[in-house]
C-alpha cells in the first residue's frame, strides 16, 4: 500500500517541472468513454492542460483511482472498498481464506502497527487530492479550438465539479480512517511549505469543508445533472444526487460517538493546543444529518431514483438488485466493474459440484443478525445493538421471538434464484451423472423462517441456487467430508480434495447471478453500489432516532421503506414494547444497516463510529463445525457404528480407507457453534495510526490515540 510515503508526495519534481504519472487501466469500458485515461507514460502537466482531450483523460484517471474503475487486482483500493472488500473480512462479516491473511492478521488479531497498515490510504489519498486540486485549478484555462467550443464549453465546468466531488470523497475517506487530518487545498511547493500547512485540521473543519464542496457540486449553478441513470454512455458518473448522498453520509459520521464529544481523544491536540476532536456532545449534529438525508432523498425521488422493486418475490426483489444492475433505479452512484464471470466464479461456493472457488466464508456472527420472518430479533442485544454471546459463543434467544435453533423442520421448497425448488438432493459422479438420489432433506431450524435477505445474501447447509451448467438443482453441502466422488481430482498436491473450502459453513450469495454458467465461464459483471437510496433512509432513521428522546413516526416511516421491499413486518411491532423506545429502535436501526448493507463496505466503519468495537470486533468470529478434527470425526464415527476400535487397531490400512470420514459423519457433528478466529480489539483501533514515516519526517503531525 501507500502507507510509507511522506505526505509531501503531493508534488513530485521531474527536472524542475511538475509531472503527473498516469497509469492506464488494462481495460476501458467501451460504453463509458469518460473513463478513458492517459496512456502509460510520463506526461507533463503543461501538455495535459493545453489539450482538452488529455485533460478529460486526466479526469478519467481520477475516476479510476478514487472510485475503483478497475480490473481485478490492478490496485489495492478495490480490495479495501470494492466487491472483494477487505473491510468486511477485517470485521465480523466474513473471512477471505485464499491466503490473503492481511485483514485477519492486522485487524482481527490486532497486528496493525504504525509502520504497516494494509487498509490505510494516507499518502495515496493525498496524492490524489493534489491531482484533483491541480485539475480544479487548471481546467478553466484549457484552450479550446472553435470546433471544440460547442462540445467542451460547458463540459469544462462539469469536469470541474466532478473533480471537486472526488476531492471531497477523498477527504471523507481520510476522515473515517484517521479523523482529523491536514486540510490541504493548494498545490504546494513542498520545498517551501510552512509547517502549519501540514498540521492536522480539527474534525469539524474537515466536515465543514467536505459539505461546502458538496453544496457547490449540487448547487443550481453546477453543470452536473441530478442523475445519469438514464444515460448509458455516462452511467456511473458523479451527479448532484451523489453529492447530496455523500454529504448526508459525512454528517452522519460527524454526529456519531467517535467524532461527537469523544473524550477518549481529549489529549489529541496540535502543538499549539488546537483541539482536534470535539469534546462537547452536540445533539444538533444528528438533526443536520437527518436534514441532509431528507434533502438527498427528495432530490433522488424527483430525479427518478427509487427503491428497486424489480423481482418476483421478496427474496428476488433484494437479490436481483445486485446482479442485474447495469442500470439500477436505486443506485445513486455505482462503481463500474469489469470482472465479468470472475466475480461469480471466485465468490460462489465450491460446495458439492457448484464449481466456484468459494473465496469468502460468512461468519456465524453475521448470520445471527437476520431477524425471523415475523420481524423479531432472534437474540438479545445490549443497548448499543450488539448481540450478547456467553463464554461458549452461544447467544441468548430473545424470548419474544419465535426463533428456534436446535432440531430440523421439513421445508417443501426453497428459492434458487429463478424459481422455487423442492428440497431434494442428488449424489453425482465425476461426470456429473446421478449415481444416488438422496431424496428429501430437512433444514436446520436456524435457517427456517428468516428475513428474506438472509436467503438472498448467503448460502448455507441445504440452500438452493441454480446451477446453469447442468440445470440440476442440488443443495449446498458445507458439512465436512472427504470429497472422493463428487468433484475431482481426488488428490491435489498430495492432499485429499476436501470439499469444505467455505470454512465457516456459509458462502456469499449476494451479487451472484443465478444465470451465470461458471463452469463454462459464461456470465456478466455486476456494478458495485457506492451510494444507493436505501442508505439514505437508514441515515434518516438513525439520525432522527438519536435526535429525539422517543422515536417519532418519521423514524418508523424511514426504516419501513426498507423493510417493505422484502415484506418484513413494519415497525414498531405491536408485541414489542422496546420498539417504541429510543434504545429499542437504536438496536433495530443498527441491525437493519448490518443486514441491508451487508457486503457493501459499511459494517467495518459503522462499528467504529458507534464505538462498539470491543463488543462486536473484540469477540470471537464463530462458524459452524465445518472443519472438525480427526479425533472428533473418529469419535462420532464410532458412536454411529461406522468404525470400531478393533477394526482400526487390527488393520493398519483401515485408517486409509476413511470409512469414518464420510458425508454422514461430517453432517452429524456440523451443527455446532465453533470459534473460527479469536479476535481482539482495543480502543486505539477505532482510528488508524498515522504512518510512522510521516510522523518522523513531519514533526508537527501528532499521532492518534494509543499509537
Amino acid at each position: 500500500m501507500y502507507h510509507s510515503n511522506k505526505i509531501t508526495i503531493m508534488l513530485t519534481k521531474c527536472k524542475s517541472k511538475a509531472c503527473i504519472f498516469l497509469f492506464a487501466s488494462s481495460l476501458v469500458l467501451n460504453s463509458c468513454d469518460y473513463l478513458d485515461i492517459v496512456p502509460a507514460e510520463i506526461i507533463t502537466e503543461e501538455k495535459i492542460f493545453n489539450d482538452i482531450t488529455l485533460a478529460q483523460q486526466d479526469l478519467g484517471s481520477l475516476y479510476h483511482d478514487v472510485l475503483k474503475w478497475t480490473t481485478q487486482n490492478s490496485d489495492d483500493r478495490i480490495l479495501r472498498d470494492g466487491p472483494f472488500n477487505w473491510t468486511g473480512c477485517a470485521g465480523d462479516e466474513m473471512i477471505d481464506h485464499w491466503g490473503t491473511t492481511a485483514p485477519t492478521t492486522y485487524f482481527k488479531l490486532g497486528g496493525l502497527t504504525t509502520s504497516y497498515n494494509p487498509l490505510g490510504d494516507w499518502s495515496w489519498n493525498y496524492t490524489l487530492i493534489r491531482k484533483a486540486t491541480n485539475f480544479i485549478n487548471k481546467i478553466d484555462d484549457v484552450p479550446l479550438t472553435q470546433s471544440q467550443q460547442q462540445t467542451y464549453g460547458v463540459k469544462k465546468k462539469q469536469f470541474k465539479e466532478e473533480a471537486r466531488f472526488l476531492r471531497a470523497y477523498l477527504y471523507f475517506d481520510l476522515l473515517r480512517q484517521y479523523g482529523a487530518v491536514p486540510l490541504i487545498t493548494e498545490v504546494l511547493d513542498m520545498a517551501n511549505v510552512p509547517d502549519e500547512k501540514l498540521a492536522r485540521t480539527p474534525v469539524d473543519k474537515i466536515v465543514d469543508f467536505i459539505c461546502s464542496e458538496l453544496d457547490q457540486v449540487a448547487s443550481d449553478e453546477s453543470q452536473l445533472p441530478d442523475t445519469w441513470n438514464n444515460d448509458t454512455q455516462n452511467y456511473g458518473r458523479i451527479s448532484k444526487t451523489a453529492a447530496l448522498a455523500l454529504k448526508a453520509r459525512t454528517l452522519l459520521y460527524a454526529a456519531s460517538p467517535l467524532y461527537n464529544g469523544n473524550t477518549l481523544y481529549k489529549d489529541i491536540k496540535n502543538a499549539d493546543g488546537t483541539q482536534l476532536f470535539p469534546q462537547t456532545y452536540d445533539k444538533e449534529l444528528w438533526k443536520k444529518a437527518a436534514d441532509a438525508a431528507q434533502a438527498a432523498i427528495d432530490r433522488c425521488l424527483s430525479a427518478g431514483i427509487t427503491l428497486s422493486h424489480e423481482g418476483v418475490n421478496s427474496i428476488n426483489k433484494y437479490e436481483k438488485m445486485f446482479y442485474n444492475n447495469t442500470n439500477n433505479s436505486e443506485f445513486i452512484l455505482a462503481s463500474i466493474q469489469t470482472y465479468g464471470i470472475y466475480e461469480d466464479v471466485s465468490c460462489n461456493s465450491h460446495s458439492n459440484d457448484k464449481g466456484g472457488w468459494g473465496r469468502f466464508s460468512i461468519m456465524q456472527n453475521q448470520v445471527d443478525a437476520y431477524e425471523t420472518a415475523t420481524g423479531h430479533l432472534p437474540f438479545l442485544m445490549d443497548d448499543e445493538g450488539c448481540i450478547l454471546y456467553d463464554e461458549n459463543g452461544t447467544p441468548t434467544i430473545n424470548p419474544e421471538s419465535d426463533y428456534k435453533e436446535d432440531g430440523f423442520t421439513h421445508v417443501d421448497e426453497l428459492w434458487d434464484g429463478t424459481t422455487m425448488q423442492p428440497c431434494t438432493n442428488v449424489y453425482l459422479d465425476l461426470n456429473y451423472s446421478v449415481v444416488k438420489d438422496m431424496g428429501e432433506y430437512d433444514l436446520y431450524n436456524m435457517y427456517v423462517n428468516r428475513d428474506p435477505r438472509f436467503y438472498a445474501s448467503l448460502t448455507f447447509q441445504g440452500a438452493k441456487f441454480r446451477n446453469a451448467t447442468e440445470g440440476l438443482q442440488r443443495c449446498y453441502h458445507f458439512a465436512y467430508w472427504r470429497n472422493q466422488e463428487q468433484y475431482g481430482p481426488l488428490w491435489v498436491d498430495g492432499y485429499p480434495n476436501i470439499n469444505t473450502n467455505n470454512e465457516t459453513g456459509y458462502g456469499v450469495r449476494k451479487y451472484m447471478n443465478p444465470e451465470a454458467d461458471i463452469k463454462n465461464w459464461i456470465g456478466t459483471s455486476s456494478n458495485y453500489p457506492l451510494f444507493r437510496l436505501s442508505e439514505l433512509y437508514l441515515i434518516k432513521a438513525e439520525a432522527l432516532n438519536e435526535y429525539y428522546d422517543t422515536p417519532n413516526q418519521e423514524v418508523y416511516d424511514a426504516i419501513n421503506q426498507i423493510r417493505d421491499r422484502v415484506d418484513m413486518p413494519r415497525l414498531p411491532l405491536s408485541d414489542v414494547a422496546e420498539d417504541k423506545t429510543q434504545i429499542g429502535m437504536r438496536k433495530r436501526i443498527r441491525n437493519e444497516r448490518r443486514v441491508e448493507l451487508f457486503f457493501e463496505g459499511h459494517r467495518f466503519w459503522d462499528v467504529r463510529r458507534w464505538m462498539v468495537g470491543d463488543r462486536c470486533f473484540g469477540i470471537p468470529n464463530y462458524r459452524m463445525n465445518a472443519q472438525p478434527s480427526e479425533n472428533e470425526l473418529m469419535a462420532k464415527a464410532r458412536e454411529m457404528g461406522k468404525v470400531s476400535m478393533t477394526d482400526y487397531a487390527s488393520d493398519p490400512a483401515y485408517s486409509e480407507q476413511r470409512v469414518w470420514d464420510s458425508r454422514e459423519v461430517g453432517l452429524a457433528i456440523y451443527y455446532k457453534r465453533t470459534v473460527d478466529v479469536n479476535c481482539v480489539f482495543s480502543d486505539k483501533m477505532y482510528l488508524f495510526p498515522i504512518p510512522q514515516d510521516d510522523i518522523n519526517k513531519n514533526g508537527i503531525l501528532v499521532q492518534n490515540y494509543g499509537w
